[in-house]
């Protein structure tokens, strides 16, 4: 049986636990470097560095995202980041010191992003990187994320995606299930969590079936943009001004 199965919550809160401090650099391996400059891209798609009064950083780990939306910003701003693994956001409070971000006012929430502590209507940006493989059930966490933005409020995600190019996909396969976890366990000494999370990427829902969830939630406007040949995809949606009868 395998050690790690997102079917076992407890198991995945675990692991995320045991690779925080070397989370950064895992993030960095398996996008082949790119994490930042995708990172950039969600937060320039969904507006994150001016527009939005709050930010809700769901599955935030070690803060990168929502750190990305601040760097710039001249207002101050209300934040939650969110995570179901609490050394993920010791990690994220321990960047938000080095990079001197106090102005701004930071909430750290351990909680589930399947069931959000936040009152309806409350957020106007929600950004979800490299999380929602890890969800056990994405829909609920689109209905969570639906009911706390506010209307008009963006929502972004970015995630790990397998290429669709033959040939793409084939030296992605060979790097993920070979290459990658040795580099893990070089890295934290868990083998292990680098296997799941190269089967997380294999095995996530296929983009289409994610954009057609968010469509079913009520949202409107969805973007769905492959970047770099689809390693990694980035989707955007709005929650309409009008109410819509979903």
């Amino acid at each position: 049986m395998e050690r790690y199965s997102k079917e076992n919550p407890a198991s995945i809160q675990q692991m995320f636990g045991s690779i925080a401090q070397n989370y950064d650099k895992t993030n960095a391996i398996l996008s082949f470097q790119m994490h930042k400059r995708w990172n950039r891209e969600l937060v320039k798609h969904v507006g994150g560095e001016e527009e939005a009064e709050t930010l809700l950083d769901l599955c935030c780990g070690t803060g990168d995202i929502a750190f990305t939306c601040l760097a710039n910003s001249k207002k101050k701003r209300k934040v939650y980041m969110l995570d179901f693994c609490q050394e993920m956001l010791d990690c994220a409070k321990e960047k938000s010191f080095a990079q001197g971000l106090n102005k701004h006012h930071i909430s750290y929430l351990q909680a589930d992003a399947q069931s959000i502590p936040l009152p309806a209507e409350s957020i106007s940006l929600t950004t979800l990187a490299y999380g929602i493989r890890n969800i056990q059930n994405p829909q609920a966490c689109f209905r969570e994320t639906y009911r706390v933005l506010t209307p008009g409020g963006k929502f972004g995600i970015l995630e790990l995606t397998t290429p669709q190019n033959p040939l793409m996909r084939f030296g992605h396969r060979i790097y993920l299930r070979t290459i990658l976890p040795l580099l893990g366990k070089w890295l934290t000494d868990n083998k292990d969590a680098y296997r799941y999370l190269c089967r997380s990427i294999h095995t996530f829902t296929p983009p289409t079936e994610i954009t057609r969830m968010l469509k079913e939630e009520g949202f409107q406007q969805i973007t769905l943009s492959p970047l770099f040949g689809g390693i990694a995809t980035l989707f955007t949606c709005t929650k309409p001004l009008l109410k819509s009868h979903h």
